[in-house]
């Protein structure tokens, strides 16, 4: 019933949300592993979330409607039913930003990089390089635990200071079935793309690659002061 209210009733909110039903993109050059979304049972959860948050407040407003009418006062009771309808937008609006930000979460799983969008009424994207991961846990609670759900945080950090706390970022992989099997692909990514990246430093460093040869730097030292004897000894 709440899917066929949300269902009909997103047409309405689209526009002025200004959002588009698309899922985002990797970064080019990054090859998608796999493409995931929540599980149903983390829609059901939220709408849960959304009725409890407030069906108490629209309750109470049509309570003091009722009990006004009874008892003959009808400019209150206008006024609490006026609050109660606003009331009942407010939950209408909830569920439907709640049923658009499922639809638009997405969790693309790329060789070289995660991306994560989310959102309803603001809508975030996150792209985290693999070089930069520096924890990846699974999280569930009570109640995920009851809908059969977990889900992974991915942590990146960049060294110590408030300058590195500043820039740390953390998306969420929520609501999702195989959340164990998420966190083992993506600790796989990360390895392969540090493996990777030891890969080339040790072959630019057996190059010659990523710094000054000390012995060409002696030669083009030498040459240049032989230049400006050179001049000097024309000088007249």
């Amino acid at each position: 019933m709440i899917s066929a209210l949300t269902q009909a009733l997103t047409p309405l909110f689209l526009p002025l949300l200004k959002l588009e039903l698309k899922a985002p993109h990797l970064p080019e050059g990054v090859t998608l592993v796999r493409h995931l979304k929540p599980a149903p049972a983390w829609l059901g959860l939220r709408y849960a979330g959304v009725l409890f948050g407030l069906s108490m407040q629209l309750l109470a407003l049509g309570g003091a409607t009722f009990g006004l009418l009874v008892t003959g006062k009808p400019e209150g009771a206008l006024a609490a039913g006026l609050g109660a309808l606003v009331m009942l937008g407010v939950v209408c609006f909830s569920l439907v930003t709640t049923r658009i930000d499922f639809e638009l979460r997405h969790y693309l799983v790329g060789d070289r990089s995660l991306r994560v969008s989310a959102g309803a009424v603001v809508r975030r994207e996150v792209t985290l390089s693999y070089a930069n991961v520096q924890n990846i846990e699974v999280l569930q609670g009570p109640l995920e635990r009851l809908f059969g759900i977990k889900s992974v945080t991915v942590s990146t950090a960049g060294g110590g200071g408030a300058a590195a706390a500043a820039s740390t970022h953390q998306v969420v992989l929520a609501g999702i079935t195989d959340a164990d099997a998420v966190r083992e692909l993506i600790l796989g990514m990360v390895k392969q793309q540090r493996d990777t990246g030891l890969g080339e430093a040790q072959h630019a460093q057996q190059h010659g690659g990523g710094g000054f040869d000390p012995t060409l730097l002696a030669e083009v030292r030498d040459a240049a002061l032989a230049v400006k004897l050179a001049v000097q000894s024309r000088a007249p």
